[in-house]
């Protein structure tokens, strides 16, 4: 799975601001909490370490009571979230952050609201941008967490990820902590449990920023990879039925989510694959239905009405087939393969004449691959054109055994003039390719004129065969009665 990690803006600079005195009494605790917080800061400016640690204790118990007691001193729940944050508790800073930013905007202090926000904005920023850099390290690492390793090397490559995936971990639930629900943040956190293998926790995680954000694409999106990478450990883990059931559910509340039928048609074809005789049938089927919605609501991805060939052709459903591997060749029509496989459902279908243009197609894309030249001849033979038949598969039994010669041109001319050979040689010169082959204890020899489309097989100089593929031969294809 791949999610986007964003990182945030360079850490911002924590808004230091000692508090105006206010015009009546304020509360000493919170008058007093307040300058704790200012003193910290100094000595933690001047490298006090042990003076500012003690400050900040003294500020976070003066400003609890300060807020327990004058809960409407907003500025001072600014100070306390400030000092919560420098003692490491997030969850409170965040609590303090937000209720002073919401008081000290119903009292229309603008300066102080921007103020606050700065100073959470600043921790934020600062736990966010760790986290992302432990990501960073992680993938570096051991890039694909899931796989495993495979020597002692990448086992200690894989525990150093972990590591950083953990402290990735820590770093941004600090700053899903102080500033709730940011989606910036969840989508991150999220992220890494799936990196992680953790599904289930990265949906719960992506699915509480979501109740903030209901519209956040990123989250939606993140939320639509963890789901399918969800659905691929329950395939890799060989638990096909919880994979379907799992994402039948999801078809009700999300009809329209192409990774959805996607995802169920992958766990059909694997349930298939372990399954023997007949009974694969109904499950590729199944796979079939799942890939062709799938492309419906996908139309551009190719790859789909691809594979619901594939499974419809496993299922034996030629027809259904036959229309997945026409739409997949609109999108690539120089597909081979799937230039192949429509003419082996075509054949099945008894429709030879469409069968022998479709794979000579294919032929003419790639002549020298030898799988062709053996399914045109085969089809060609159904047909009863048996003498095409025949050109094909000798073409076919020269490549698969054959062995070329380093030099075709003077294999050739080695040829006696008066024989075959030695005139296809005069008139047709010299041949791209020659190849020596053995079949029943005869020796032959095939010239290949792959710019011409044509090719001689001859034994001993005599002419057994003429192949000629420049064109297809529909003069006989209504197949045997």
């Amino acid at each position: 799975m791949r999610l986007h990690l964003i990182r945030c803006a360079g850490v911002a600079a924590l808004l230091l601001a000692i508090a105006a005195p206010r015009a009546e009494a304020r509360n000493p605790h919170c008058s007093g909490g307040i300058l704790y917080v200012t003193q910290g800061m100094r000595d933690k400016d001047k490298g006090d370490r042990e003076s500012y640690e003690r400050q900040m204790h003294k500020a976070v118990s003066e400003l609890s009571s300060c807020a327990a007691e004058d809960p409407a001193d907003a500025e001072a729940l600014g100070y306390l979230g400030w000092a919560y944050a420098e003692v490491d508790s997030f969850g409170p800073a965040g609590k303090a952050f937000q209720a002073a930013i919401e008081g000290l905007t119903a009292k229309g202090d603008k300066k102080k609201v921007d103020w606050a926000i700065g100073n959470r904005n600043s921790y934020w920023a600062r736990a966010f941008n760790d986290g992302i850099e432990h990501i960073r390290v992680a993938q570096q690492a051991y890039p694909d967490f899931l796989k495993a390793p495979a020597d002692d090397g990448e086992t200690t490559l894989k525990g150093e990820a972990e590591k950083h995936y953990k402290d990735a971990l820590s770093y941004l639930t600090r700053a899903s902590l102080i500033r709730p629900n940011d989606p910036q943040t969840m989508r991150n956190l999220g992220s890494v449990y799936a990196f992680m293998g953790d599904f289930k926790q990265a949906e719960s995680v992506l699915q509480e920023g979501l109740k903030s954000a209901p519209a956040d694409t990123s989250l939606l999106q993140s939320l639509k990879s963890v789901r399918a990478g969800y659905a691929r450990s329950l395939v890799t883990g060989k638990k096909y039925d919880e994979a379907i059931a799992y994402f039948g559910e999801l078809m009700k509340t999300d009809p329209n989510n192409s990774d959805n039928y996607l995802q169920t048609g992958e766990a059909y074809f694997a349930r298939a694959q372990v399954k023997e005789g007949d009974a694969r049938k109904a499950d590729f089927k199944a796979a079939g239905d799942n890939y062709a919605k799938a492309g419906e609501l996908r139309p551009a991805d190719a790859d789909l009405p691809f594979n619901a060939a594939l499974a419809y052709q496993n299922a034996g459903a030629w027809d259904k087939a036959e229309a997945q591997w026409r739409l997949a060749l609109k999108a690539r029509p120089d597909d081979t393969e799937a230039l192949s496989s429509l003419g082996m459902v075509l054949a099945e279908q008894k429709k030879y004449a469409e069968a022998i243009k479709v794979v000579h197609s294919a032929v003419l894309l790639k002549p020298q691959n030898k799988n062709m030249h053996r399914q045109l001849g085969s089809i060609y033979t159904k047909a009863g054109n048996n003498a095409k038949g025949t050109e094909e598969l000798m073409l076919y039994l020269a490549m698969q055994s054959g062995q070329a010669a380093d030099d075709p041109a003077a294999a050739a001319k080695a040829s006696k003039p008066e024989t075959a050979a030695g005139k296809t040689l005069a008139s047709d010169g010299p041949p791209d390719q020659v190849v020596t082959w053995t079949s029943d204890k005869s020796t032959y020899e095939t010239w290949f004129y792959w710019a011409k489309k044509r090719a001689y097989t001859f034994q001993a100089g005599t002419l057994m065969t003429k192949s000629d593929w420049s064109n297809p031969d529909l003069t006989v294809a209504t197949g045997p009665k």
